[in-house]
């Protein structure tokens, strides 16, 4: 089974592209700094950015090239950013989309057509408990992550007359370095919202340092793999976040928004 892993240089792509590798499946991972067809703890890497259509188109050839079969496309790179939405530049959006969407439409669309012609494959889109609800100060990245979900949505009802599941795999805090490559809008500094701003942002931090190990996120992932018949939306997150999902329905709005700001130690 050959299985793709975008974003496979540190974090989760990582954890998941080792694991997966031990349990013997022919792995490729990705990386803007790998070089071409060069192999380290049983992974294949192919240099790919996510957000350059040529690096994809290549990576997809020489891959193809070299494989009969594409089973499992995993979109996994992405990134961070932290910002109110007010001080978050346009610019800055269009990178952050870039890569946490865009990004994984380019990935996908080089590999569909190879599924589609081999009558079988899985999708499996990384996304965020993020994408499920808002969060404070990380309104970019929540929007993101919710196109994703509901892109992969839209993409499973048209891809199973063809054999091939696209799924969301939705981690809580998972113990990587988001916390270091995120994106901060530049206006942060001298926004009226900084103090309040500085404030959730040391919480999600902290919040981080009790997080789950991005093992657990494989493991999910995995699961996945040997589905059959794939549920098309998986959490990877603690009871207490799963929780807090469920939460998010069964409260009404302005009360779970209160929970959530009250986490955060805002004013409401």
């Amino acid at each position: 089974m050959v299985i793709l892993i975008t974003g496979a240089s540190s974090g989760i792509g990582l954890s998941a592209a080792k694991y997966l590798a031990e349990k013997g499946y022919n792995v490729y991972g990705t990386s803007r700094k790998a070089e071409m067809g060069s192999h380290e703890n049983g992974i294949t890497y192919l240099k790919l950015d996510v957000t350059d259509h040529n690096s994809v188109k290549a990576a997809a050839q020489y891959l193809l090239s070299k494989e009969q079969q594409i089973d499992v496309v995993v979109n996994n790179a992405g990134i961070g950013m932290v910002g109110s939405v007010e001080d978050s530049s346009i610019e800055e959006m269009k990178t952050h989309f870039e890569t946490n969407y865009y990004g994984a439409v380019h990935v996908m669309q080089a590999f569909l057509p190879k599924m589609r012609e081999q009558g079988f494959g899985k999708i499996i889109n990384i996304s965020s408990l993020a994408g499920i609800f808002g969060l404070p100060y990380r309104g970019v990245y929540c929007a993101a992550k919710a196109a994703l979900n509901l892109l992969t949505e839209s993409m499973r009802m048209e891809l199973l007359t063809y054999g091939i599941h696209a799924i969301v795999v939705a981690p809580g805090d998972i113990k990587t370095k988001i916390d270091t490559s995120r994106i901060k809008a530049k206006r942060s500094k001298t926004s009226v919202y900084r103090t309040e701003f500085d404030q959730v942002h040391d919480i999600m931090n902290e919040e981080l340092q009790t997080s789950s190990d991005p093992i657990k996120v494989a493991q999910v992932i995995h699961k996945c793999i040997k589905a059959k018949n794939p549920k098309p939306f998986y959490l990877a997150a603690s009871p207490f976040q799963k929780l807090v999902v469920n939460l998010r329905y069964w409260l009404p709005t302005r009360l779970f928004q209160k929970l959530m700001m009250n986490n955060y130690k805002m004013k409401t």
